[in-house]
């Protein structure tokens, strides 16, 4: 399958000229049509910087959230951020506003998170340093911040269920700290449940969203379109390497709370007959670029000392040690009802599959919008399959942020098709295998498959062809041992 009018709208470029609207900037011109069924849209760190603009800090401050948008509104040159650094407030409108000329009616937009920009708590500091080791401005100021993206979303989509999963510098605590039960979990309760809409809301087990938000940023609900499927919005937060607990009770345990969780919204999805997506923030497995980066330390290391480069190096995961075996066991019974999972963190375009051979869960990872670490800011649209599946993905890209644009001037492209350039007509675990072999197999897939991760910055990626193999073994070996005998081959 393959989307149609892509070539049109290759042409078109979807240039986002004469933008503007109140919240969030309304594409003037022609749509790109989407003829398939209930298209929906994936976007993943966004990492907002309503102070990127130190000038109008005191003027944020000082205003309630409904007035920051014309606050925002008000900086000199309206230039989108550069790479290098978090989204601004017009590269936020420009996403929003592409993400509308790609598909002006999407079925619903799942958020993958990471709202807030990274070390905000510096940044504010900075900014204000009258409010310096002030919590109680902090929060107001973060809260606000989270209410303005989320807000500028849902104005940009009237009525359009925005599903969101917490990432983790989505918190009040620091980054990998967001507390079980704590404040930050309480404040955004009402923007979660705001942004289902009366349509998906009203269905809604409120009670069950409220307990188990506040407990642990986790929820269920049915799936907007696909009747007998739910949406699992699963915190793996807890679970990775640099989480800390400095925020919540001494004793606690998250990472057994939220696994917990997990097992009994899966065995609840099996025993009522239903398929589950799951939606996250940290992509569970192998860290590729952090192994990538130890593996050539070791071997300057080991140059600068007169001695040959190590054969290998440990993998660095995702998680925390154990966890991913842990979460691994969890989805193991349940690999014919998990369809899929979504996921961002990494800022890059990637897939994975975790599970054996003949089984697994395909892991589709979405690239960032904010630009700080010199991807292209991106988002998806994709098209659900009548079997729960996702039946394939289009990634949109900001073409022309070397240019420092405007605006007025950014443009906006698909960047590719799952299903024209792997060849696949939906992205299950077999389909998923067989374009992982591909990539592994083909010189000029391994090509595109760098493009496709950096997306398309290939010269500016920190996978190489030199390291690539070791970012090619952690598409589907997510285990440290298995990493290890792909990466590590014995003679």
């Amino acid at each position: 399958m393959t989307l149609p009018g892509l070539a049109t709208a290759v042409a078109m470029g979807l240039c986002l000229l004469g933008a503007s609207v109140a919240w969030a900037a309304k594409p003037a011109g022609t749509v790109a049509s989407v003829a398939e069924p209930a298209p929906f849209l994936v976007v993943s760190d966004l990492h907002f910087n309503p102070l990127d603009d130190a000038s109008l800090a005191a003027r944020l401050d000082a205003a309630p959230a409904k007035e920051w948008p014309a606050i925002l509104d008000s900086a000199a040159g309206r230039r989108l951020s550069p790479f290098g650094r978090d989204s601004n407030w017009f590269l936020l409108r420009s996403a929003f506003a592409a993400m509308r000329q790609a598909q002006r009616h999407p079925a619903y937009i799942l958020h993958t998170g990471d709202m807030l920009a990274h070390d905000f708590r510096d940044t504010f500091e900075e900014t204000l340093p009258a409010h310096k080791g002030d919590d109680a401005a902090y929060r107001a100021f973060t809260l606000k911040t989270v209410t303005v993206l989320l807000e500028a979303l849902r104005q940009t989509f009237p009525g359009v269920p925005v599903l969101t999963a917490l990432g983790n510098n989505d918190s009040y605590c620091g980054d990998y700290a967001v507390a079980p039960n704590g404040p930050f979990l309480a404040d955004t309760l009402p923007l979660l449940t705001q942004g289902f809409g009366p349509g998906l809301g009203e269905g809604a087990d409120a009670a069950a969203i409220d307990r188990d938000w506040r407990l642990a940023g986790n929820y269920v609900i049915r799936h907007p379109t696909l009747k007998g499927v739910r949406i699992v919005s699963f915190d793996t937060v807890p679970l990775a390497r640099k989480y800390k607990n400095s925020c919540g009770r001494p004793g606690d345990t998250p990472q057994d709370t939220t696994l917990a969780w997990l097992h009994q919204a899966l065995a609840d999805a099996k025993a009522a007959g239903d398929s589950v997506w799951l939606i996250t923030h940290v992509v569970p497995g192998i860290d590729s670029y952090a192994t990538a980066s130890a593996w050539a330390k070791a071997g300057k290391e080991a140059a600068t000392a007169g001695q040959p480069a190590p054969s290998c190096t440990a993998p660095v995961e995702l998680f925390a040690p154990g966890m991913e075996a842990r979460f691994e066991a969890e989805l193991a019974p349940y690999h014919d009802i998990v369809k899929v999972l979504f996921a961002g963190h990494v800022h890059m375009d990637d897939l994975r599959l975790m599970g054996p051979p003949g089984a697994g869960v395909p892991v589709l990872v979405t690239p960032a919008v904010s630009p700080v670490y010199q991807q292209s800011p991106a988002f998806k649209l994709g098209v659900a399959a009548a079997d729960g599946s996702v039946a394939h993905l289009t990634t949109y890209y900001l073409a022309n942020l070397v240019d420092g644009p405007s605006l007025r001037t950014a443009r906006w492209l698909p960047e590719y098709d799952t299903a024209r350039v792997w060849g696949a007509p939906a992205l299950t675990p077999q389909a998923l295998r067989a374009i992982i072999a591909h990539i592994r197999d083909s010189g000029p897939a391994r090509a595109r498959y760098r493009a496709i991760y950096s997306v398309a910055r290939p010269d500016a990626s920190a996978m190489t062809p030199d390291n690539q193999p070791l970012y090619l073994c952690a598409l589907d070996q997510t285990l440290v041992d298995g990493y290890t005998r792909c990466a590590c081959p014995q003679p």
